[in-house]
């Protein structure tokens, strides 16, 4: 399969909403030649709070939608999806490759030195025994684990709020976080590509807490399967083409807040 494709199509990138755009940054950087696809599926914002099940159908049938684009490969941008239900979905969609992004849990081991480390997630990431699998798969039993419950703070930011209104995202990160945080935790996950557009309020409430995106990681993983496969283009600056299955004129007006200047087109899934 992956010798067929066209050096020429694009990598697919899709999650609820906005959070992909975290993504989307890294790989413009990691590879500038390649037309990138963005696929933001504000209908089923947010991911979140779906059950199981519920994600299965709706990444499956993402997946089989964004096929009509003829990508050479899909980033499934969203930590929930990735967590839950990725091996089950690469089972679905037949021969399309797919790269998830997943807590960075290695990295946080790596880098602790209080032997504590922070978790900040979707509400359905947290609660999900796939993600207390990867913790007792990745991280050692001396290393405490704390997960931060930072739902809101995606809906926010999916919102546009922390583009306009800096006091109530500061009370919004505020509560998530709670008190006494940087006391105990030397390094904090960003896991939800929604988060790492509230970075400059979690460094000044937790200027000593070491936060790990996993964006750049997710890039070179793309750069390296790319290589691989011998499906890179080595040439040329790449296009970004931008889909929105729902409220498009108030994701419009987040994106070009965030420096976004591509068109953005409206699509309609039934599923």
């Amino acid at each position: 399969m992956h010798k067929v494709l066209l050096t020429n199509n694009p990598v697919a990138v899709f999650d609820s909403g906005i959070g992909s755009l975290s993504i989307i940054r890294e790989l413009k950087k990691a590879v500038p030649a390649e037309d990138l696809l963005y696929f933001a599926d504000r209908a089923h914002f947010p991911y979140g709070n779906k059950s199981h099940q519920q994600l299965l159908e709706i990444t499956v049938s993402t997946i089989n939608y964004l096929k009509r684009y003829k990508p050479k490969l899909v980033v499934m941008a969203s930590n929930t999806p990735s967590v839950q239900v990725l091996e089950e979905v690469k089972k679905r969609v037949g021969e399309m490759p797919i790269i998830g992004v997943r807590p960075p849990l290695k990295e946080a081991v790596r880098l602790t030195k209080k032997k504590h480390i922070g978790i900040m997630a979707t509400a359905g990431t947290i609660n999900s025994k796939e993600l207390e699998n990867q913790i007792r798969r990745e991280v050692p039993q001396h290393i405490l684990v704390t997960k931060f419950n930072a739902s809101p703070i995606i809906e926010l930011v999916e919102s546009g709020v922390h583009l306009e209104n800096e006091r109530r995202t500061f009370d919004v990160v505020s509560r998530v976080l709670g008190d006494g945080v940087d006391e105990k935790i030397d390094v904090m996950t960003l896991s939800s590509t929604h988060l790492p557009f509230v970075k400059s309020y979690l460094n000044a409430l937790l200027p000593t807490v070491r936060f790990v995106d996993p964006a750049q990681m997710v890039a070179k993983d793309v750069r390296k399967f790319l290589n691989f496969y011998r499906m890179a283009k080595k040439s040329g600056s790449g296009k970004l083409q931008i889909l929105v299955s729902d409220g498009k004129r108030e994701f419009e007006k987040s994106i070009r807040a965030m420096g976004v200047r591509e068109p953005v087109e409206e699509v309609f899934l039934t599923f």
